[in-house]
């Protein structure tokens, strides 16, 4: 056995495969695909391979595609991308394998070996699997089946595993079908290679590369069908409900390539009900269509609801520190008359004073209000405004891994007279249909929200289609206020003279007068360098020390784009380096004790949902599990493979940062990121800071975002489904 130089480093850093046997399995993820695993490589050099090796076995023979990596604390490692599993050769490694048969063992599996031989033991199990296996001492007739079925199931994972690397699927993709598919399969994938996108995580690409590999015919209808089903999903995931029939047309061929009848995939798909044409020119996915059409019969049924609520004369109050307007008014009684109802404004014109007031009222009267918000900081910011508990929408409707939403139509939100969902314009379509489907009969909704901030992430623009009901004839709509009076206290902030203005689509005004409360600043720079270099010290240095701000904690950098050189993983990168250049490495990711991060899609098994943040405060080398200490006081223990859905988060997109404040807020503004420079995104971005915000960057950028609204469409239905209910 060799080992590498006194560096550490291997031979050939360059490496892009390794042939090495497996001398023991250093650590896995229970029911998971990542493992850390010791090997000597064909030449006898020392390896440690990390990856998607969970399946692998001490004992047996891999060749392993990726590269050479130095890991901050465990040194060199190879991570694996592809991985192969060779067959056991040597007596050790043949008795390795047998052993994790179940009920084989040590002494069975030495005796198998010396029965038949290391090169012939395998094969004889295969062709008489019953007979070869009674002989091992300890398998008797009740143990026998279980041992047979063990063995044809390792078998058959090798064989499926072997079969997916062989046709290019990576091997991170691999373990996830092989748990998704099980033994025994290949025959399925032959038929159906693009089963594989029903999977999480797995992609059109990855199921086409697949069956191109298995000379699957470009026009096959299989393969039609699932681009068609593609591009609807990634219309998804720019918030549209449908798509017009040309567009997907285009979409889908685009993806497919050209000269294939992707219209015809439509209408098949249709008769088999998985989309839904409606008209000529309208085309959904079968259960968004679904979630829509009953969204819209639930809005229709509380519209049409007589008020629940029977509280007599209702008094305006006329003495105490905060006496409503007319407009503020109104949204409280019409909470009150109608079973929904929506409050909307812009920042500075009294909707937590508003909400806080109608919250105040039914306690006078003995009568009960849950409130709600998308994301856990805005729901803890919302609590602390009217002085009532709020939780986040996924927490009040009990979300149970294993079966969902338990709130529901036959089990609704209980304890409520008057049900207030802040943040409202982040619903989108799944969650509002959710939430909306679990108000009980007698329960009252007040949707609160601000229109003018970015759609939601997700399909559909509830909040904005409920306002343009009144734009439908022939239908009665939402009772709305819209509070437009910027009150003299908020008045005197920069912060809300500036973001009304940028929604007016004028350049906000640093200047700050007499009595203004100066908590908004413009800082002209050029070019990316410039702007990257301000930006970071800003917010590592001098806001903290000149506002007492932990850096971590209370400052937030929002950028329009991830990528590029003021995008969010450079500031990332280069705010970690500043904030925390010491904490520990946590094996297998890139992530480090200490590090400021935001999970990136809902968790359900560990109780995280998109766009939470929190801090890693601790890792147990030994359990491999870290302390995730989220915003809204929560400790979370999670296993490290469950860290893949977690990044740094000291700077985020402005689309994460929906929902959520932070005491300052810097925003980075250059023309390299003009495709997404757009008016909401500027104002959704302002409207983040509680207490200071610093725009850096070209005034050309600024006047480019102020002056054009988001000009990307989103197709949706509920306005006029709801107007034909």
């Amino acid at each position: 056995m060799t080992d590498r130089a006194q560096d550490g480093s291997p031979r050939d850093p360059a490496a892009g495969e390794l042939t090495a046997e497996v001398m023991s399995v250093r650590w896995s993820v229970p029911d998971g695909d990542f493992a850390v695993l010791d090997a000597v490589c064909d030449d006898g050099e020392t390896v440690v391979l990390v990856g998607a090796l969970g399946h692998v076995r001490e004992g047996e023979s891999v060749v392993v595609g990726g590269g050479w990596r130095c890991h901050a604390k465990h040194g060199w490692q190879f991570a694996a991308e592809r991985v192969r599993i060779e067959e056991p050769v040597s007596d050790a490694a043949v008795a390795a394998y047998l052993e994790s048969v179940k009920h084989i063992g040590p002494r069975g599996a030495a005796l198998l070996v010396d029965r038949h031989g290391a090169g012939e033991v395998l094969a004889a199990i295969d062709r008489d699997p019953e007979g070869v296996l009674r002989g091992v001492p300890g398998i008797g007739k009740r143990r026998l089946g279980a041992a047979v079925q063990s063995w044809r199931d390792q078998r058959e994972q090798r064989e499926l595993r072997l079969f997916l690397d062989t046709h290019g699927v990576d091997a991170a993709s691999a373990g996830r079908i092989a748990r998704h598919f099980g033994a025994g399969s290949i025959a399925r994938l032959q038929r159906e290679p693009y089963a594989i996108c029903q999977i999480d995580g797995i992609g059109f690409q990855t199921a086409d590369a697949l069956a191109r590999a298995l000379d699957t015919p470009p026009d096959a209808p299989d393969r039609l069908a699932a681009g068609v089903i593609h591009a609807l999903d990634q219309a998804q995931t720019d918030g549209h409900c449908h798509l017009p029939r040309a567009e997907l047309v285009e979409r889908a061929a685009r993806l497919l390539g050209g000269g294939l009848d992707v219209d015809e995939a439509i209408d098949v798909l249709a008769a088999l009900g998985r989309v839904v044409v409606d008209g000529d020119d309208c085309v959904a996915e079968a259960r968004l269509h679904a979630v829509e059409q009953r969204l819209a019969t639930i809005v229709r049924r509380l519209l049409d609801g007589e008020p629940a609520l029977k509280l007599g004369a209702v008094r305006r109050p006329e003495a105490g520190p905060f006496l409503p307007s007319d407009d503020q008014w109104r949204g409280v009684t019409q909470a009150l008359d109608h079973r929904l109802s929506i409050l909307t404004g812009g920042p500075g014109t009294g909707k937590s004073a508003t909400m806080r007031t109608l919250v105040d009222l039914l306690k006078a009267h003995k009568r009960s209000a849950r409130l709600c918000a998308p994301t856990g900081k805005a729901a803890r910011r919302l609590g602390e405004l009217t002085g009532v508990e709020a939780t986040t929408i996924h927490r009040l409707l009990e979300w149970a891994p294993e079966e969902g939403f338990t709130r529901d139509a036959d089990h609704p939100i209980d304890g409520c007279d008057v049900l207030i969902v802040d943040e409202a314009s982040m619903l989108s379509v799944h969650l509002a249909d959710a939430l909306l489907g679990a108000v009980g009969p007698r329960t009252h909704v007040l949707l609160v929200g601000d229109v003018d901030q970015l759609a939601p992430v997700g399909p559909g623009r509830v909040l904005e289609d409920l306002l343009d009901l009144e734009a439908v004839g022939g239908t009665v709509p939402v009772p709305a206020t819209r509070l437009t009076e910027v009150f003299r206290q908020a008045a005197r902030s920069l912060i809300v003279r500036a973001a009304h203005a940028i929604n007016a689509g004028e350049l906000p005004d640093a200047a700050a007068g007499e009595d203004d409360v100066r908590d908004f600043f413009l800082i002209a720079r050029d070019g990316p360098q410039a702007i990257f270099a301000e930006v970071c010290e800003l917010a590592a240095a001098r806001l903290p020390a000149h506002y007492g701000l932990d850096p971590a904690a209370d400052v937030q950098v929002l950028a329009p784009m991830r990528k590029g050189p003021l995008g969010i993983d450079a500031l990332n990168a280069e705010l970690r380096a500043r904030l925390n250049p010491e904490g520990a490495a946590i094996a297998g990711t890139g992530l480090r004790v200490g590090d400021k991060v935001m999970q990136t899609r809902n968790s359900y098994e560990h109780d995280l949902f998109n766009g939470e943040r929190g801090v890693l405060l601790h890792h147990d080398d030994e359990r491999e599990r870290v302390l995730f200490a989220g915003e809204d006081g929560r400790r979370v223990s999670l296993p490290v493979d469950a860290l893949d859905t977690l990044r740094l988060a000291y700077a985020a997109t402005v689309h994460k940062a929906q929902g959520s404040q932070a005491r300052a807020i810097v925003v980075p503004i250059f023309r390299g990121h003009h495709i997404m420079l757009t008016r909401n995104l500027v104002y959704t971005a302002v409207t983040r800071a509680q207490e200071v915000c610093v725009v850096v960057g070209e005034r050309s950028a600024l006047a480019i975002a102020v002056g054009r609204t988001d000009a990307r469409r989103r197709y949706t239905r509920l306005r006029e489904l709801v107007a034909d209910r």
